[in-house]
């Protein structure tokens, strides 16, 4: 993250301490430390060499009492936001403490949780500067030196920190046929991913670049926006080696040339002075230490074996110790016990904890919700609807849960009790979209598909975006007999987010002559143009081109390798024979592996789906209808799958009406 507020100076310890790395899942990529807190609590920070001034969400802050402090702005790659500015008067970490830590409050887009692992903030270089940092990667650890401490010379590039941001000098080296190294001042940001290069700094490796959209998020980005409102044109620019910190890393990955188009200028349109930014994927196979004090940078060698420490088992054992077995924290429990993926110890958490009879009724929703998800994501549906029997309707929209429990209703065949809680949910949260839409699903299912159109026109009002819900509107059109309308929703949508696999599905779908093909490749080779080449969805592109009748053979090949290498077991089989289905190619082996995956990690609803496509690439309706349905049947929220549900049994109809 790039942060335009000053750093503020702070006390710094005299030892050297120690901190675990805490990760929101094995092989999630950015990297947490806990630190002590003025209200004698334990919290969670992101660690980010990018940011000048560290943050709290607005939660800790609140808890902690702060004042109000002052208004400011920060910017970001992604815009610039108002936020408020204020001082935390100690932060201790391992015992050391740094004291009056400026902090930013209220800032979009940073979010207070990372699976189910609570987030209280991030700390920034207004705290690393007081140290000599080290961080290890590879085992999880972090090292705080004193800022006395030095770096040797012989196995370090010069860094310059300004108070602010670090910055390093790099060689990037092009991949094409005369290769050009070039060097660039960036900064080391082990908030940010990939390597992003901006405006004139990337004229020099100009030549060998693809273009395309691409989302940019991060500061300034809201949940109450359209989605496009992020994309933006870049300029991909592929490389064999980057130099830095003493040591040649090769990722992978193009490096991201952001605003191309100011080339006069050698920093981003948006953000503090931003010529380039490196982030944590360059880091991550080593161990990183920043010398603040002496100006000296390095990536070494890891010390030491390999570990991952899942944040998530990290926390469930400090509160376990803190509150022994205390019935009203575990729906704390159960959070943490499902972002480890122990399932089944946290369905045991929640049902503990509702037996309790927590008095705040939205924790006591939250719970239940909770543990009905859980349930329906074992296939125990009718455990499920136990638990969410005598919820209102007001409470299951303020938790998300009305869409995906009127449609399950409705897969029970209770239609009307599903038309009921739809119509009391608009009743009691008339300004919310999604209770709209989920009288709308329902309304579909009746076939008062009228009403359904209007419910979603509604939505979309509410939420301030025309097109929103455009697949779901399509679905509508379609029930309708309105092919033509149904297909300039998803063109529409395939316009808005060409990337969007389901919406280039569904259109490929609706595919019926000569005229439709015509158009559908002409508006499927304009959308994957506005896509760099490794962002294409290959999975669905290679569904449109089988039904075009295009060359799938080399999309698969390119699918496989690039979606499914590195996967291993039931994700590796799932993976593999999900292009199979869709590229037609091997059934036989596609339902060995779909099967295998199925018996081995039991009835998931991406595995179910990929069944449903393999069984109908091999012309078995009747059994891909059952799977689709059960799919669907668990993930009743998820449009797509309740879509390709209906579609694969309009199928399976016209089959046995032609007495096939």
């Amino acid at each position: 993250m790039i942060w335009s507020l000053a750093s503020v100076a702070v006390a710094g310890p005299d030892a050297t301490v120690e901190l675990d790395l805490l990760r929101p899942g094995l092989g999630a990529p950015r990297i947490y430390v806990q630190a002590g807190l003025p209200d004698g609590t334990t919290g969670v920070f992101l660690v980010d060499t990018g940011a000048d001034i560290s943050v709290l969400s607005e939660g800790t802050a609140e808890r902690l009492h702060l004042d109000a402090g002052t208004r400011s702005r920060v910017a970001g790659v992604a815009g610039a936001a108002s936020v408020q500015l204020t001082t935390l008067p100690w932060l201790s970490l391992a015992g050391q403490s740094v004291t009056d830590v400026a902090v930013a409050v209220g800032v979009p887009g940073f979010g207070d949780t990372a699976g189910f692992m609570p987030v209280d903030g991030l700390i920034g270089n207004n705290v690393w500067s007081n140290f000599l940092l080290e961080i290890d990667y590879p085992r999880d650890r972090m090292v705080l030196h004193p800022p006395q401490s030095r770096l040797a010379r012989g196995r370090s590039d010069r860094m310059f920190f300004d108070g602010s941001h670090v910055y390093t000098m790099i060689e990037v080296t092009t991949d094409e046929p005369v290769p050009r190294t070039v060097p660039i001042v960036t900064q080391v940001d082990t908030g940010a991913s990939e390597l992003t290069i901006c405006a004139g700094t990337g004229v020099p490796l100009a030549g060998n670049h693809t273009e395309g959209l691409e989302a940019t998020l991060g500061i300034g980005a809201s949940d109450t926006l359209p989605p496009y409102r992020f994309l933006s044109m870049t300029r991909r620019i592929p490389l064999t080696r980057v130099h830095l910190g003493h040591r040649d890393v090769d990722v992978g990955i193009p490096a991201r040339w952001r605003d191309y188009e100011w080339s006069g200028s050698p920093i981003c349109a948006q953000g503090a002075e931003l010529r380039s930014l490196l982030g944590h994927e360059y880091l991550a196979s080593h161990r990183v230490v920043f010398d603040y004090v002496h100006g000296r940078f390095a990536l070494l060698r890891s010390h030491g074996p390999a570990r991952q420490i899942d944040g998530h088992l990290v926390l469930f054992d400090q509160e376990r110790a803190a509150h022994g077995d205390e019935p009203l924290r575990g729906l704390e429990r159960a959070k943490l016990l499902l972002g480890a993926g122990r399932d089944a110890n946290a369905i045991s958490q929640l049902e503990t904890y509702l037996q309790a009879h927590d008095p705040d009724p939205m924790r006591n929703g939250e719970g239940r919700v909770l543990l009905a998800q859980v349930l329906r994501s074992e296939a125990r549906h009718t455990d499920a609807w136990a638990v969410l029997d005598d919820m209102n309707a007001g409470d299951l929209v303020d938790q998300d849960q009305i869409v995906g429990t009127v449609n399950g209703l409705v897969f029970e065949g209770r239609r009307d009790e599903a038309l009921l809680l739809a119509q009391q949910a608009v009743a009691e949260r008339p300004d919310e979209g999604w209770a709209h839409v989920a009288l709308a699903d329902v309304l579909l299912a009746a076939d008062r598909l009228d009403e359904s159109r209007d419910e979603l026109l509604r939505a979309a009002a509410l939420e301030g975006y025309p097109d929103a819900h455009l697949l779901r509107r399509a679905r509508v059109a379609l029930a309708s007999g309105d092919r033509v309308g149904s297909t300039a929703n998803v063109r529409k949508l395939l316009a808005l987010y060409p990337g969007d696999g389901p919406s280039l599905w569904f259109y490929a779908m609706l595919v019926d002559n000569d005229a439709d093909r015509e158009r559908f490749r002409k508006d499927l080779d304009l959308a994957m143009a506005r896509l760099h080449p490794y962002s294409r969805p290959l999975d669905f592109l290679l569904a449109a081109e089988q039904v075009l009748g295009g060359e799938v053979d080399a999309l698969l090949k390119q699918g496989l390798e690039r979606d499914c290498t590195g996967l291993e077991g039931p994700d590796f089989d799932n993976c593999s024979a999900w292009y199979l289905a869709l590229a037609h190619r091997s059934p036989d082996e596609a339902l060995e592996r779909i099967d295998r995956a199925l018996a081995t990690s039991g009835a998931r609803p991406d595995f179910l789906d990929t069944s449903a496509m393999v069984h109908l690439s091999r012309g078995e309706l009747d059994q891909a209808l059952v799977q689709a349905q059960s799919a669907a049947r668990m993930s009743p929220d998820d449009v797509y799958m309740l879509w390709q549900a209906e579609r694969i049994a309009d199928l399976a109809a016209r089959k046995h009406s032609r007495g096939e």
